[in-house]
C-alpha cells in the first residue's frame, strides 16, 4: 500500500512539473505587423536570439512576464510598446535565475519607444542606440550593464530605479534626461563616456560600492585603478 501511494504521488509532481512547462509560451512571431504578449498567454520563453523588424511593433500588456534562457536577446528596429500597470508590470527576467541571458536592445532609429512598469533582470547589457524614447517606473536589477545609451538624441527616464547592477547607467555620445530615478546598491552608479551629458538630480546617485559617478577622462587620468577584490566580493554575494 506503501509503495503504491508512493508512485502515486511521485507520478502526481511529476504530471504536475509536465502541466507547468508546456504553460511556458514561446516567444510569438509577428502578426499582421505586430507581435503582441498578452498576460493570458504569460509566461513566455524566449531561448534564442530575435529580431523584431522595423515593420512590426512590439505590443506588451500589463501582467507579462518573459523567461529568458542563456542565449535569449531582443532587438527592436520598430516602434515599442511595453505598458505595465503599478500592479502588473512587466517582468523580462532568467528562466534560471544562476544564469544570465543577453539583453533587450532598442534600435529604432525615429520610431519612439515607451516602456512603462517594466521590470528587467539578470541581463548582460540592454541598450539604447541611435533611438529615443521613455522609461518610465522601470527597474532594472542585477544586470552587468544596467542600461548602455549610445548615439541617441534624447532618452527619458521618469522615476526609475537601478539597484544591484555592476554597471548601472551608462551614456555616450547621447542625452539622459532623469527625473526621480534613482541609482543605489550598485558597483557603479553613472559612467560619462565621451559625448554622454546627464541632465538631472546627481543626488539621487548614491551609495554605490565603488563611485557614484565617473567620467571616461577621469577615467583615463587613473587607468592604474582597478576595482577591489572585496567590492567585487561583496556584490558577487549579491547575484
Amino acid at each position: 500500500m506503501f509503495r503504491c501511494g508512493l508512485r502515486q504521488v511521485i507520478c502526481g509532481t511529476l504530471l504536475l512539473a509536465v502541466a507547468v512547462i508546456a504553460s511556458d509560451m514561446p516567444f510569438p512571431h509577428p502578426e499582421n505587423g505586430a507581435v503582441r504578449l498578452t498576460e493570458k498567454d504569460s509566461p513566455y520563453v524566449l531561448e534564442q536570439g530575435i529580431v523584431i523588424s522595423a515593420a512590426d511593433t512590439l505590443f506588451i500588456e500589463p501582467g507579462v512576464t518573459v523567461l529568458m534562457g542563456e542565449y535569449a536577446k531582443i532587438t527592436v528596429r520598430g516602434p515599442v510598446h511595453i505598458l505595465g500597470s503599478e500592479s502588473k508590470p512587466v517582468v523580462f527576467r532568467s528562466a534560471d535565475s544562476s544564469e544570465s541571458w543577453n539583453g533587450l536592445h532598442f534600435v529604432s532609429t525615429n520610431r519612439p519607444f515607451e516602456v512603462k512598469n517594466f521590470v528587467v533582470e539578470n541581463a548582460f547589457r540592454n541598450t539604447v542606440f541611435r533611438s529615443r524614447g521613455i522609461f518610465e517606473k522601470v527597474k532594472f536589477v542585477n544586470n552587468y550593464y544596467g542600461l548602455w545609451v549610445d548615439d541617441v538624441p534624447e532618452v527619458f527616464l521618469a522615476r526609475c530605479d537601478f539597484v544591484r547592477n555592476r554597471f548601472a547607467l551608462s551614456v555616450r555620445a547621447g542625452k539622459v534626461i532623469s527625473a526621480d530615478t534613482k541609482i543605489s546598491g550598485n558597483v557603479y552608479g553613472l559612467y560619462l563616456e565621451a559625448g554622454g551629458d546627464f541632465n538631472g538630480d546627481k543626488s539621487m546617485i548614491k551609495d554605490n560600492l565603488e563611485s557614484d559617478v565617473r567620467k571616461e577622462s577621469d577615467e583615463l587620468a587613473g587607468s592604474g585603478k582597478r576595482v577591489s577584490r572585496s567590492v567585487w566580493h561583496r556584490i558577487e554575494t549579491g547575484f
